[in-house]
């Protein structure tokens, strides 16, 4: 029979303790109807979403956006801005723009950005700002997933996956709409499971067969949704960073992407490492967060 795992929580304290310490992780935020001077405007043109973020000279986040784009990121983008320019007062005005991502030459040449910035360096000027001296970084999102070591304030090791996606957010989501559930209930049952399913770390292919095994076997949703949590963290670390034990994951890790805005996702992590980390309430917003 399937094996299985530690529960998420061993109990409601452990969760709520949990919950406070993920809630502090807060970007500064202010008013853009009282913005005055020089804005500055980060975007994201990722291959399936289009983020943007705008901060004032104190990097206070004044301004987010975060869209699908539907394989047109120029519109998406001029729908953004054109909401963007609706927004900003009278004696507010875009100082300086910078783009990053998949679209990052092209939003560049479409509507005239003062800078292009590369995605890893985005991404780490974003985690250095929540967790000064981050060492750390993994990022998954729903069809990719990278993860940079830094030393010495400079990147100095970049790994992404190559080819599978089984490790990725969408892997999550396929899943949860094959049970008729939101990603956010499918998540939130994962968190109440007792037993998790141990689901191994392969393929889609062969992980689907696991979980109709497990199913046979009477394990609840709960249990797989857990297991699936665990298994999309033990993907990432142990066949696409190879990492040999989570001793080498480093001491000061920040998390990021959309998938860890679901908290199952975010705390089997945290058990697999055996450590605490930081996923910024704007996870899904660092790419242009960083450009800012």
């Amino acid at each position: 029979g399937a094996r299985r795992m530690e529960p998420l929580f061993k109990d409601e304290k452990e969760y709520d303790d949990f919950k406070a310490r993920h809630a502090r992780a807060k970007i500064a935020r202010g008013e853009l109807a009282e913005a005055r001077g020089a804005l500055f405007l980060g975007i994201d043109a990722g291959s399936t979403t289009t983020k943007a973020a705008l901060i004032d000279k104190d990097k206070r986040l004044l301004y987010s956006f975060y869209q699908g784009n539907e394989g047109n990121p120029l519109e998406t983008t001029r729908q953004m801005l054109k909401e963007l320019y609706a927004l900003l007062p009278v004696g507010a005005y875009i100082g300086n723009t910078t783009v990053t991502g998949y679209g990052e030459g092209l939003i560049q040449a479409g509507f005239n950005a003062d800078m292009g910035l590369i995605e890893t360096m985005a991404h780490y000027k974003a985690a250095e700002e929540f967790l000064p001296g981050v060492d750390f970084i993994l990022d998954i999102g729903g069809q990719d997933m990278k993860c940079m070591r830094i030393k010495d304030h400079a990147i100095y090791n970049i790994m992404l996956n190559e080819a599978c996606s089984s490790g990725c957010g969408s892997f999550i989501e396929t899943y949860a709409k094959s049970v008729d559930m939101s990603v956010e209930d499918f998540a939130g049952a994962g968190l109440k499971s007792h037993s998790p399913v141990d689901l191994g770390t392969r393929c889609t292919v062969f992980m689907n067969s696991m979980v109709k095994q497990a199913q046979k076997e009477g394990a609840k949703i709960s249990d797989i949704a857990a297991g699936l949590s665990y298994s999309v963290i033990k993907n990432a670390l142990y066949k696409v960073i190879k990492l040999r034990n989570p001793e080498d994951a480093g001491e000061r890790i920040v998390v990021q992407g959309g998938t860890f805005y679901n908290e199952s996702v975010l705390r089997a992590i945290e058990k697999v490492l055996g450590r605490e980390v930081v996923r910024p309430d704007i996870a899904g917003l660092m790419g242009a967060y960083g450009c800012a």
